[in-house]
């Protein structure tokens, strides 16, 4: 989850802390005025899809920023406008491993010309019911698919 920035929890930290190329994000990416926190509810009627291709195309040219740090900056603002998403994106190692570990294949989604990898959340209450895995109960209720992909990130790196 988010990280403290002084006392107040930056909202795209998370996107910073999975970039290897942290100054170049902050400095070419997260400056632009529309990334500013005071602007971020311009996107509160927008869809996932909607707001993953504005990033897209803020930042894959930028070098070093790659489909993880422009998913984290998508689903930081996603959670910031309240912004549901309804699939689990399989975007980095610890998702890729928890689907490897839970025998799920994952499906692709294109989306304008960026392409994703993704499962439903069914078939993550699935696999851990058929194979007794504890799940806390405020993911398993959960509907937004950025809960269970943080969820099971972290549960693969203790299998």
């Amino acid at each position: 989850m988010s990280k403290s920035c002084g006392s107040k929890k930056y909202i795209f930290q998370e996107a910073v802390d999975h970039c290897r190329w942290k100054s170049i994000l902050r400095n070419n990416v997260l400056m632009q005025n529309e990334l500013q926190e005071q602007n971020l509810h311009k996107f509160a009627y927008k869809r996932f899809d909607e707001i993953l291709l504005w990033v897209y195309n803020i930042c894959h040219t930028v070098e070093g920023i790659g489909m993880l740090t422009i998913y984290d900056i998508t689903s930081a603002i996603c959670r910031y406008n309240k912004i549901i998403i309804d699939k689990i994106y399989i975007i980095g190692k610890g998702p890729k491993r928890a689907i490897s570990l839970l025998n799920i294949k994952a499906k692709t989604q294109k989306i304008g010309s960026v392409t994703l990898k993704y499962v439903e959340i069914p078939e993550i209450l699935k696999a851990f019911n058929e194979k007794n895995y504890e799940m806390n109960s405020q993911i398993r209720n959960s509907n937004n698919g950025d809960d269970f992909e943080t969820y099971i990130c972290n549960w693969q790196k203790n299998k």
